[in-house]
């Protein structure tokens, strides 16, 4: 029986500690809403293991802050329930939250600063474009039917800077309630989070129980805001 799965994207920029620091890009991971068989051979999300990382294992030093681009959230949404979910998936991801009994030993930490004017630095292709120092999740168009994208900018095993573009024109659910054939969007954004903490894509055929496989299990499922044991010891490893 085939089901309808998001394939999630990241974008990594490395940049070279050299005297002008310059940015080269570095790995891609694109995806769009797609049909997929999925993941039916995978193992349950408690008993994989698996991860991988961007950037050869690159994290964050210090606090995660970012902003909000509150007037890019689309007329069918409502902003500040928007932004509620947004937050509630930046603390999935620092609290590692998950239902395996795992304890929170992840050290990785985040602060919301607020609203702010600036765009995310990915275009509307995907493409990281220049850097300029602030950590914004924002919506706006992505083509070829992209549900989201995140850019990260690293110096050596530092990353620097995280941006966040959810597609304008997905079909978005912010409850399971109010879900009716759309994607849910805190387990879209708790996967891209993990993007912005340096975790990377693992495999949908063998993995795709955890939070960072490729695919998102489904229009109106939200199993993937939870994360997997290999999501937990990947942030664990980093942080």
């Amino acid at each position: 029986m085939l089901r309808i799965a998001s394939i999630l994207a990241v974008i990594v920029i490395g940049l070279i500690a050299a005297p002008a620091a310059a940015a080269r890009p570095l790995t891609g991971e694109a995806g769009q809403v797609a049909t997929s068989t999925g993941a039916g051979g995978s193992p349950s999300a408690c008993s994989d293991n698996n991860y991988r990382f961007l950037g050869g294992g690159a994290h964050w030093q210090s606090s995660l802050d970012w902003r909000f681009r509150r007037s890019s959230v689309p007329s069918s949404l409502n902003a500040g329930n928007t932004l509620d979910v947004i937050k509630k998936s930046f603390r999935n991801v620092v609290n590692s939250r998950n239902d395996c009994g795992m304890a929170d030993q992840v050290g990785a930490t985040q602060s919301y600063l607020g609203t702010t004017t600036r765009r995310p630095n990915v275009s509307a292709n995907g493409a990281c474009t220049t850097r300029d120092g602030h950590n914004v999740v924002g919506f706006g168009q992505l083509n070829g039917g992209f549900s989201g994208y995140t850019c990260i900018w690293w110096v050596g095993d530092e990353i620097v800077e995280a941006d966040m573009r959810l597609d304008t024109n997905t079909p978005w659910a912010l409850t399971l309630g109010s879900c009716s054939g759309e994607l849910m969007m805190e387990a879209l954004v708790t996967h891209e989070v993990g993007h912005a903490y340096g975790l990377g894509h693992v495999g949908e055929t063998n993995h795709g129980r955890q939070t960072m496989s490729t695919f998102i299990d489904g229009l109106c499922e939200n199993q993937e805001a939870t994360l997997g044991r290999g999501d937990v010891l990947g942030l664990r490893d980093l942080y």
